[in-house]
C-alpha cells in the first residue's frame, strides 16, 4: 500500500495492448472515459471490455454525458440474486504480453488514486499458476447459472488466454475466489505449505457488526490471535467490545503510515512457521465476502519474501465502535437491459433483459437519445429475457453516442446502455483515416467522419502544438495595416483543401517540394478548412439562428434524423473541448502547449457550430467564453507573433462589432481590460493593427458580423475598443495627475462608482498619499495593515480595483494587468 509505487494508469501504458477485461462492483464511467480509455485506443487496443455488478450498472445510467460506452467499450452487467459482483480485477493482453492485476479498487477516480487500495500486479513469466487459476476462475463463473450475465463471450476469450500464459512458468503465488466454496473454508488448505499458522492481522474497511466473519476465520485456523487494523481515527466498525468474550485475543492495531487516504484495501496477513503469507484483493472482512458464495469475490495469496511483516503495525487502546450502513446486495426487485444493434444490420436491435421475476410477453420500449429525446416501440421478451427487434425507424439511432432503452411493463421498469456492434467489432474503431480527413477537406464528411477527427484531436491534441502554436500569414487585400513586419509561418494560400490523400503519387507543394510528412501536411490544410475556406462570404448575423451553411455545405433540411445528428454532434463537441480543457489545465508550466490548445479549441470549436451545428447563437456565446478564457490563461510573447494572438485581436474586434450598440462602452471596457491582462499591461494600438487578421475570404467575422466585416470596420472596432481606458487605466492616471498636483477630472467613469467616489474624496485630501497605496496585486487585503477584506468589499476591489479597509480606513489601489 505504499503510495509512492506505480499507479494503475502508470502500470496500463507500459506496454501496447490488444485485449482489456476490467471487472468491478462500482464504477465511473467519466473516469474510465477520461484517464483509462484514451490510454488503451492510444496503444491501438480495440478489444475492451468493462463488467460491473448490476447496482454499478445502474448507477452508470446517470452519466448520460459518456460518449463512447457501446461503440469503443463493452459494459456487460453482472446480477446476483442474494449477492454482489464483488471482484476487482485487470486482464491486459497483446500478441507478446500479459498482465494480470488483482486488487481492492473499483473502476472509479477514488479507487484508482484517492483511496488507499492494494493491487498485485502479475504476469505469465513469473506467475503462471495465477494465470491457470484465474482461467479456472473465469469458468466457474461461466458454471454459475445463478450469475446472471448478458454477454458470455469475454469469458471464454480470455479464459483461454490465461491458460496460454499459465504455461510460460509455475509458481507460488495462487489465487482464490468465491464461486465454488467460502474463501474462509479454503484458507487453511491454501496455507498447508506454509507451515502453522499462528495469528492473522487483517485490514478490511468492513465488518460485521457482530464479528462473525473474523470469528469463523479464527476457528477455522484453530483459534488463532488476530489483529484488527484500526483505519479511521476515533471509530471501527468492528465490535471490539463484544470480541471481548471471544476464545481467542482480538487486539486493536493501528498501520503505520503517513498516508492519510481512506482506507479501502482489503489484506489478510498470516504469520506462519514457514514465512508470513498475504491474502489481499476483494475480500471484506464480512459474512457475504468470507464466509459464503454469494458474492463473487477474487483475491492473491502469496508469501512474502521477506520474513517480516508487510506492513508496520502499532498497538492501540480499542475505539468507539459504530455500525455501517450495509450496501445493496443482489438484484432484488431490481431490474436491467443490456442491448445492442447487429454489427451487420443496423435496424436489427437484440438484447436481454435481466430480472428475478418472471419477464415474457409483450414490453414497452423507449429509445433514448443523450440530450433525453426518446423514440417508442414494442419488443417481445422470451423467458430467459432475450427480445430482438426489427425496425426501420432504429437506423438512424444505430450510430449514435450514449443511447440507452428503457423497457417498461405495467409499474416495472428495466433501462440498461445500447452498444452497437459494428463499432465494438472494427479492429482500429473510428480512426482518422486519409479518407476521413479527404472527405472532411472537400466538405463530403459523414458523422463518422467528425466523431474520428474529434476522437484523434482529443487523444492527440498534444502531437500538434507546434502547428496550432504558428501564425497565419495574411493575404494582402490592400486594405489596412501592412503585414510586411508580421512573422509569416502558416501560409493560408498554401493549405488550400485536396481533392484525395495518400494517392499513388508524391504529392508536393506550391513550389514543387517533395513533402515529408503526408499527414502533417493534411493537418495543416485541416486548419484552413477550420478557418472557413471554401465558404459563403455573404451570410450576415441577421441570420442568427438559422441555417448559416449554403452551396457547397448546404443541409438537408428533408433528412428525418436531422435532430438525431444535431445531437449526436453537440454531445461529441461537448466531450472534445472537455478533453481540451483538462490538457489546457495540466500544461500550466508549458506556454506554447496552451497557446496551441486554446487555438485548436476555438477553430475546431467555432467550425462545429457554423458548419456542423448551424448556430450562430451558440458560435457568439462560445466564442465570448473563449475569449475570456484565452486571455486570463495566456500570456502575449514580447518578441513573436503567435496564432493565438492573433485570434484574441480578431476576435475583440468582432466581438465588439457584434455588441448591443447600448451597451458597446461597457462591452469595449470589459474587453480592453482582458487584452490587458494578455498582454500584462497597455495594449500597443500600432501592435494590435498590424496583427489583426481582417481578411473577408476566411475567418468568422464575416460570418458573424456580415459582408460588413472587412478590414476597415474591425481595425476602427480597435480602435474604439483601446480609445475606452480600463479602470486600471484610470486609477493609475489618477495617481500620476494627484502626484503632479494637478486636477483628478470626477466625470471618469471610475469615480462615478460608490467606491470610486469616496476615493475620489480621499484624492482631494492633502496627505493622500497616506491615505492610497497602489500594489499590483489581487490578494484582497489592505496594503497598509494586512487585513484580509470582507466578502463585500472584496468583491468590489475585484470589480472595481479599490478596496476600502474598514479597520484603517486607508485605500488599496489594484493596478496589476
Amino acid at each position: 500500500m505504499d503510495s509512492s509505487v506505480s499507479s494503475i494508469v502508470d502500470i496500463i501504458q507500459m506496454r501496447s495492448w490488444k485485449h482489456a477485461l476490467f471487472t468491478t462492483y462500482t464504477l465511473s464511467l467519466s473516469y474510465f472515459e477520461s484517464e483509462i480509455l484514451p490510454l488503451l485506443l492510444r496503444s491501438g487496443c480495440s478489444d475492451i471490455w468493462l463488467i460491473a455488478d448490476a447496482e454499478g450498472y445502474r448507477s452508470s445510467l446517470l452519466e448520460r454525458r459518456s460518449m463512447r460506452i457501446g461503440h469503443e467499450y463493452h459494459l456487460v452487467p453482472a446480477a446476483l440474486p442474494n449477492g454482489v459482483f464483488h471482484a476487482k480485477s485487470i486482464y491486459l493482453s497483446s500478441d507478446q504480453d500479459d498482465l494480470l492485476l488483482i486488487g481492492s479498487g473499483n473502476i472509479t477516480f477514488a479507487g484508482h488514486g484517492r483511496n488507499l487500495e492494494v493491487f498485485e500486479a502479475l504476469t505469465p513469466e513469473t506467475h503462471g499458476t495465477a494465470f491457470g487459476d484465474f482461467a479456472d476462475y473465469l469458468e466457474a463463473m461461466r458454471a454459475r447459472d445463478d450469475i446472471k450475465f448478458a454477454r458470455t463471450e469475454w469469458i471464454d476469450d480470455f479464459s483461454a488466454r490465461a491458460l496460454v500464459a499459465s504455461d510460460k512458468s509455475k509458481g507460488p503465488v495462487q489465487l482464490l475466489h468465491s464461486l465454488d466454496d467460502p474463501i474462509v473454508s479454503q484458507i487453511p488448505i491454501a496455507l498447508t505449505d506454509y507451515g502453522t499458522c499462528s495469528s492473522v492481522s487483517i485490514v478490511s474497511p468492513y465488518h460485521d457488526p457482530d464479528g462473525l466473519a473474523v470469528e469463523l476465520l479464527s476457528n477455522e485456523l484453530g483459534k488463532v490471535p488476530i489483529a484488527i487494523a484500526v483505519t479511521s481515527k476515533d471509530t471501527s466498525p468492528f465490535p471490539f467490545s463484544k470480541a471481548t468474550s471471544l476464545p481467542f485475543p482480538v487486539t486493536p492495531v493501528r498501520v503505520v503510515s503517513k498516508d492519510k487516504r481512506f482506507v479501502h484495501a482489503k489484506l489478510y496477513e498470516f504469520s506462519c512457521s514457514d514465512g508470513t503469507v498475504i491474502l489481499s484483493g476483494s475480500i471484506n472482512a464480512t459474512r457475504k465476502a468470507l464466509t459464503t458464495t454469494e458474492n463473487v469475490e477474487l483475491g492473491t495469496l502469496r508469501k512474502l519474501d521477506s520474513e517480516k511483516s508487510l506492513l508496520s503495525w502499532e498497538t492501540i487502546k480499542a475505539p468507539v465502535f459504530e455500525a455501517q450502513s450495509r450496501m445493496p446486495s443482489g438484484l432484488k426487485e431490481s431490474e436491467i437491459v443490456y442491448a445492442g444493434f447487429d454489427r451487420n444490420e443496423s435496424t436489427l436491435l437484440t438484447g436481454q433483459l435481466i430480472s428475478l421475476k418472471p419477464v415474457k410477453g409483450f414490453w414497452r420500449g423507449l429509445m433514448i437519445q443523450a440530450d433525453g429525446d426518446a423514440t417508442p416501440f414494442e419488443v417481445e421478451v422470451d423467458e430467459r429475457g432475450r427480445f430482438s427487434k426489427k425496425d426501420n425507424t432504429f437506423e438512424p439511432f444505430s450510430q449514435m453516442p450514449a443511447l440507452q432503452i428503457l423497457l417498461s411493463q405495467g409499474d416495472r421498469e428495466a433501462r440498461g446502455w445500447v452498444h452497437n456492434e459494428m463499432f465494438l467489432a472494427m479492429p482500429g474503431r473510428r480512426r482518422l483515416t486519409a479518407g476521413s480527413l479527404s472527405r472532411i477537406m472537400r466538405r463530403e464528411e459523414s458523422d463518422d467522419d467528425i466523431d474520428a477527427l474529434l476522437d484523434y484531436l482529443s487523444i492527440n491534441a498534444e502531437n500538434h502544438i507546434r502547428l496550432y502554436d504558428l501564425p497565419v500569414r495574411k493575404i494582402d487585400e490592400g486594405v489596412g495595416p501592412s503585414t510586411e513586419t508580421t512573422v509569416i509561418t502558416v501560409n493560408l494560400e498554401d493549405l488550400a483543401p485536396i481533392e484525395e490523400i495518400g494517392g499513388s503519387g508524391t504529392p508536393t507543394g506550391r513550389n514543387g517540394q517533395d513533402q515529408i510528412d503526408a499527414f502533417d501536411q493534411a493537418m495543416q490544410r485541416l486548419r484552413k478548412v477550420f478557418l472557413g475556406h471554401g465558404r459563403s462570404k455573404t451570410i450576415g448575423a441577421s441570420n442568427f439562428g438559422e441555417s448559416v451553411v449554403t452551396g457547397e455545405d448546404a443541409v438537408n433540411n428533408g433528412s428525418t434524423n436531422k435532430k438525431q445528428k444535431r445531437s449526436s454532434r453537440k454531445c461529441a463537441l461537448a466531450e472534445f473541448e472537455s478533453h481540451i480543457d483538462k490538457l489546457i489545465n495540466e500544461a500550466m508550466d508549458k506556454p506554447s502547449s496552451i497557446r496551441a490548445l486554446l487555438v485548436l479549441k476555438l477553430e475546431v470549436g467555432m467550425w462545429m457550430r457554423i458548419y456542423r451545428l448551424s448556430d450562430l447563437n451558440d458560435a457568439y456565446e462560445f466564442l465570448y467564453t473563449w475569449f475570456y478564457q484565452a486571455c486570463r490563461s495566456a500570456i502575449s510573447e514580447p518578441d513573436k507573433v503567435s496564432s493565438l494572438e492573433q485570434h484574441i485581436i480578431t476576435n475583440a474586434a468582432i466581438l465588439f462589432a457584434l455588441g448591443a450598440k447600448s451597451d458597446r462602452d461597457v462591452i469595449a471596457e470589459n474587453l480592453h481590460d482582458c487584452l490587458e491582462h494578455f498582454y500584462n499591461g497597455d495594449a500597443d494600438k500600432e501592435h494590435l493593427l498590424n496583427t489583426l487578421i481582417a481578411n473577408s475570404d476566411f475567418g468568422f467575422g464575416p460570418l458573424l458580423i456580415g459582408e460588413t466585416a472587412n478590414s476597415e470596420l474591425l481595425s476602427n472596432s480597435i480602435t474604439e475598443i483601446l480609445s475606452h481606458p480600463t479602470i486600471r487605466q484610470q486609477l493609475l492616471r489618477a495617481l500620476t495627475l494627484a502626484e503632479a498636483g494637478h486636477l483628478i477630472p470626477r466625470e471618469w467613469k471610475i469615480f462615478r462608482s460608490t467606491p470610486g467616489t469616496a476615493l475620489l474624496k480621499a484624492f482631494q485630501s492633502p496627505n493622500w498619499r497616506r491615505r492610497i497605496r497602489a500594489v499590483k496585486n489581487k490578494s484582497p487585503s489592505c496594503a497598509f495593515d494586512y487585513f484580509s477584506f470582507s466578502i463585500d468589499i472584496t468583491a468590489k476591489y475585484q470589480r472595481y480595483r479599490i478596496g476600502h479597509c474598514i479597520h484603517c480606513k486607508r485605500f488599496t489601489l489594484d493596478v496589476s494587468p
